[in-house]
């Protein structure tokens, strides 16, 4: 049998049979039916009728009882309107697709309503300071602690010490014993942050652990104990460790239990969250009530803007303005702690920038650059590797330039690499490739190797990178 012969017939046939559900079949019962398709048997004796109708169980009944008693007028109807020595035998059929189709439709819209067919970063732009929420474990270890030791990532940034200067105090209102260890030589801008004069440094730790006996570890802006420099081997000696860190970066250890979350914009932005938790106070362990104070804000403030970079990064989101007007609300000094924490240099400072500007290095027609601040130039300046902090910003600023890689050397023939991409790209999966992580636009690892070679190296990766 031709197929286009009976296709053609079909849809003759359909198209008769729903003009005279429409005009002629006056039978109220068939009066919202549909028909869907037709299906001819090979020899055309037999025409499978698909139809449909709204309304529940009781209507579709209805509808093909109606059907059935019209069938004989409408076998009759089309063989005079087709011209047919015989009609078909019109077998009426469910069609059910219809109505899996409107389900399928509504668990579709349900699912649009919660969000599953948004992308990560609409989600993101959606969230509100309230859906971050900090793990209940972690919470019941900050009530559980008695001696708690809060430390940041070595080399650490605004976000790093505003985050353990905010958390101490807090848990200091609950009635621990709280000490923020440190690194020495610390960013010049530390020193107006409040509660920073108390901070212990890694070369007392040792000594202070053993005669202070802490019983809970808080890592923060870190995850992993192999981001602790110099206080690596004297923190593994906790058994109760914990963190809250927005970013995971991979390396030698696995990551502490506690909260990671990497759809915050700053590691101040989740203790802020942890503080509200723990703010009612009372509970199985008699806590003192939390006053969220000044402080706090402003420590928190000073996270929040350094990792924003003064709320120009891409990782800046609705929900970071909503923190920042809860801090300016409760009358933190904005301008103030922007001065105090952004763009300020010691002297030193200032002669190791001039050291360092002397080392960029462009490739790829200007969008990779690289540069670098050697041991060195820390001897020649004075300077410390702190004094870096936002050199790389600099970098970033320089028009046509895409992806930067700033190599600090710690040691000799080992570098830490900050990378940065400007617009879209990802310079998280080259740090990936060394051990290290981040975010896709911001990123760091070690490497280890002559100094040149690490540049080629990393000029060549990046340059691979550009579109």
């Amino acid at each position: 049998m031709d197929p286009f012969r009976t296709n053609k017939k079909n849809q003759a046939i359909l198209e008769v049979l729903s003009r005279l559900l429409q005009v002629s079949v006056k039978d109220p019962r068939v009066g919202f039916v549909t028909i869907n398709s037709v299906k001819l048997n090979r020899d055309h004796s037999v025409a499978q009728i698909f139809w449909s109708t709204l309304g529940d169980d009781d209507d579709r009944k209805n509808s093909f009882a109606g059907l059935k008693k019209a069938r004989g007028y409408m076998m009759s109807k089309l063989t005079r309107t087709l011209g047919l020595r015989a009609a078909p035998d019109l077998r009426f059929v469910y069609d059910d697709s219809v109505a899996k189709g409107l389900e399928l439709d509504s668990v579709l819209d349900d699912l649009a309503e919660q969000g599953e067919f948004k992308t990560e970063e609409e989600k993101k732009r959606e969230m509100e300071l309230d859906d971050l929420q900090p793990p209940h474990e972690l919470v019941q270890a900050l009530r559980q602690s008695v001696k708690v030791w809060i430390v940041p990532h070595f080399n650490p940034d605004p976000d790093a010490m505003g985050s353990a200067l905010a958390l101490s105090e807090a848990l200091e209102q609950m009635g621990r014993d709280v000490t923020v260890v440190s690194y020495v030589d610390p960013p010049v801008g530390f020193r107006d942050l409040p509660g920073f004069d108390q901070v212990v440094t890694n070369d007392e730790a040792e000594e202070l652990y053993s005669t202070d006996k802490p019983d809970t570890l808080i890592l923060v802006d870190c995850h992993n104990l192999d981001r602790c420099g110099p206080l690596e081997e004297t923190l593994e000696r906790f058994e109760n460790r914990w963190c809250v860190d927005h970013h995971l970066i991979s390396g030698r250890k696995a990551p502490e239990s506690g909260w990671i979350e990497p759809k915050s914009c700053s590691t101040c932005t989740l203790v802020h969250q942890v503080i509200d938790s723990l703010a009612p106070g009372g509970g199985d362990y008699d806590d003192e009530p939390i006053e969220f104070n000044l402080d706090m804000g402003t420590n928190i403030y000073a996270g929040l803007i350094s990792d924003t970079g003064s709320f120009r990064f891409s990782n800046t989101m609705p929900l970071t303005f909503e923190l920042a007007h809860l801090l300016s609300d409760m009358g933190v000094d904005t301008a103030a702690v922007s001065r105090q924490t952004m763009h300020r240099y010691r002297r030193e400072g200032v002669a190791l920038l001039q050291k360092v500007l002397e080392t960029f290095e462009y490739h790829n027609d200007g969008q990779v650059l690289i540069l670098r601040a050697t041991q060195a130039m820390l001897e020649e300046t004075g300077g410390i590797m702190a004094d870096t902090e936002s050199f790389v910003n600099i970098a970033t600023a320089v028009d046509g330039v895409k992806y930067i890689a700033f190599m600090k050397e710690r040691s000799d023939q080992e570098w830490r690499v900050s990378l940065r991409v400007r617009g879209d790209g990802d310079v998280q999966t080259l740090a990936a490739q060394y051990g290290g992580g981040g975010h896709k636009q911001a990123a760091g690892c070690t490497i280890n190797g002559e100094g040149d070679e690490v540049a080629a190296e990393l000029a060549a990766e990046l340059g691979m990178a550009l579109p």
